[in-house]
């Protein structure tokens, strides 16, 4: 989700949600990269390639309705109608395609943005029965088609609890996810010096009922293949505000880009590539003046590639033609990529029952280590 798309939304806030606000939490999860045999290739098991995906995998909805609420009642209504849109955008039968997406992709390290957990719990909580859990949906089904793939770490970014009309609370935490393949001998494929943080510069916002913090976050790790090493980057910028989203773009430069090593970029930066308005591209601007070569554009210069919105962001919507690239692979220091591919984004990518995996297309990036 983008800012362009937000400017309706930034006017409502300041009467919008009555949150029971979480503590950020930043926990970083311990992955067994240990080699037991792969069952097929991969980039880094033969020469010094490393294959990284990029997926915005929609957490079923964009909480319009909680952030048009001017009122208790009107928050009680959108609460359900906000729960009601996320069991309808089926996440155990999206999370079956994304899963097919990585089997076909075969990436050594795959970024993944609003990988929500949604709980609820009796009125006035606490909301700690799981519901739906998009990461654990997804390990699921990667584990059923055979495939090795572990967190290595996650960032819990804006937690919140509310009431619903439908007589329970719903708790929603967003988090952003590195997994990586754990059936490849660490003599080929490795990670190390995993961190992980949320941004120093947040969203910040007044309610009716008082003020709102919204955190984002970063993952990186060291990635050493036959000898070779790079720092590995994902992040999920802010979609609402140009200059917090801004900020955190220099913080990614300043902070875990800020090394000797090649350095790979790859998430839902909310900055569109193609824009020319400063407002909708300024973070991008900055990265690539940072020395950032674009992936996608240095394979398909005539070709937009854009990735955003494949539809209206809930379930009930049509689907819509993409008119924003703002999931992105950016390198620093590396040769050519061999390869940069859009997943996700064809009719023949719908689920059984007519679903898109996403409302984000996903990129699938191969590069060579020099």
């Amino acid at each position: 989700m983008n800012e362009g798309k937000r400017k309706r939304k930034l006017t409502l806030t300041k009467g919008a949600v009555r949150c029971l606000w979480r503590a950020t939490i930043i926990s970083i999860v311990a992955a067994a990269l240990i080699g037991v045999g792969a069952p097929f290739t991969t980039s880094a098991d033969s020469q010094r390639f490393v294959t990284v995906m990029t997926r915005n995998v929609d957490e079923g909805t964009d909480l319009d309705f909680i952030l048009a609420a001017t009122s208790f009642d009107e928050l009680l209504a959108a609460v359900a109608e906000t729960y009601q849109e996320v069991v309808a955008s089926n996440i155990p039968e999206r999370a079956a395609a994304l899963a097919r997406e990585i089997r076909d992709a075969q990436p050594d390290v795959v970024g993944l943005q609003e990988v929500t957990k949604w709980r609820t719990g009796p009125l006035g909580g606490p909301a700690d029965d799981v519901a739906f859990d998009l990461l654990q949906s997804l390990l699921d089904e990667l584990e059923g088609l055979g495939l090795h793939y572990e967190p290595v770490a996650v960032v819990e970014d804006f937690d919140f609890e509310l009431p619903s009309a439908l007589g329970f609370d719903v708790r929603r935490t967003d988090r952003d996810v590195l997994l990586a393949r754990t059936d490849l001998k660490t003599s080929g494929f490795k990670l190390v010096n995993v961190q992980a943080s949320v941004f120093d510069t947040k969203l910040e916002f007044d309610t009716f009922f008082g003020h709102i913090v919204v955190p984002a976050g970063w993952i990186s790790a060291d990635v050493k293949i036959r000898g070779k090493q790079f720092r590995l980057v994902t992040t999920h910028l802010d979609n609402l505000s140009p200059l917090v989203r801004f900020a955190q773009a220099n913080e990614l430069v300043q902070g875990p880009a800020n090394t000797n090593s090649p350095v790979v970029l790859i998430g839902d930066f909310n900055s569109d590539a193609e824009s020319g308005d400063p407002e909708q591209n300024g973070s991008y601007q900055l990265l690539r003046s940072s020395g950032f070569c674009d992936a996608w554009s240095k394979l398909h210069p005539s070709d937009p590639g854009f990735t955003w919105p494949l539809h209206d962001e809930d379930p009930f919507t049509p689907s819509s033609t993409p008119n924003q690239r703002i999931d992105l692979v950016l390198f620093r220091g590396l040769d050519r990529p061999l390869s940069a591919d859009l997943i996700g984004n064809e009719l023949s990518d719908l689920t059984a029952s007519g679903l898109w995996p996403s409302d984000h297309a996903g990129l699938v990036v191969t590069l060579r280590l020099k």
